[in-house]
């Protein structure tokens, strides 16, 4: 008589970074599309038929002004959620190297994700700017149009903007998780760094918005430096995270 021998069935279980990037990057997109652009992209419409009611003509985008409240809300996301989500990952038995993993590219795929909603935000005001007869201009004063350097150099200045945005972020709640009240806050220029070098060297004046509101004129190879600085500043965020102490508390 023959005996037959079950095979053993294997079961692939989705990986740690994944699981956690996907709960990550769902409560972004949820407070991205319903709290912010759900919010803003209405509100900046009835704004702008009300300026257009006591104006002449409307010589300046208004979805542009968003890219202000588009870089700070998830800045402060991303201080919230490295602070608070890393000591439930671990809890979890899960580890720190798939906890960096998730956020480094959550922050990515947000950074991308807000570009590509502002953009698209700006072509659709443009095109209903031009059946108005208004002018799209940047709010800079400067009376070029937004898009006088090109979509996709606009677009790609604000995928780096809104990704250093979330580096930053990240590397803000880490440093005060791990290193304190003190130490985090002497290390905020260090943290900031992100922002501060896309900022500065960016893609070159009149080419993206300028979180400032000024920037060196130093393109090509500002843009390249300011890319470096990301990836260095993602390093940084790894070096911090590995072997962080889990508060029991939390």
């Amino acid at each position: 008589m023959t005996t037959v021998t079950a095979t053993p069935t294997t079961t692939r279980r989705t990986p740690q970074w994944r699981r956690a990037f996907t709960y990550l990057l769902s409560g972004y997109v949820y407070m991205l599309t319903l709290w912010f652009w759900a919010i803003a992209l209405p509100a900046v419409a009835i704004i702008m038929w009300v300026v257009s009611l006591n104006v002449d003509q409307v010589s300046a985008s208004g979805v542009a002004f968003t890219h202000h409240g588009a870089l700070w809300f998830p800045f402060s996301i991303a201080i919230i959620l490295s602070v608070t989500y890393l000591p439930i990952h671990v809890a979890n038995g899960m580890t720190r190297r798939s906890f960096v993993r998730a956020a480094l590219t959550v922050n990515v795929v947000v950074g991308v994700l807000n570009a590509l909603i502002a953009t698209v935000a700006l072509l659709v005001e443009r095109q209903i700017y031009d059946a108005l007869g208004w002018f799209h201009g940047a709010n800079s004063g400067d009376g070029l149009e937004v898009f006088h350097g090109g979509v996709l150099t606009y677009g790609f200045g604000l995928v780096l903007l809104f990704t250093a945005g979330q580096i930053s972020g990240s590397l803000i709640g880490i440093a005060y998780y791990r290193l304190g009240g003190w130490v985090g806050t002497f290390a905020l220029p260090l943290c900031l760094l992100p922002l501060g070098a896309t900022g500065l060297l960016g893609l070159g004046a009149g080419v993206q918005w300028k979180p400032w509101g000024w920037t060196a004129d130093i393109a090509p190879w500002g843009a390249v430096v300011a890319v470096a600085v990301l990836i260095a500043s993602a390093v940084a965020f790894s070096a911090l995270v590995r072997n962080i102490p889990i508060d029991s508390k939390d």
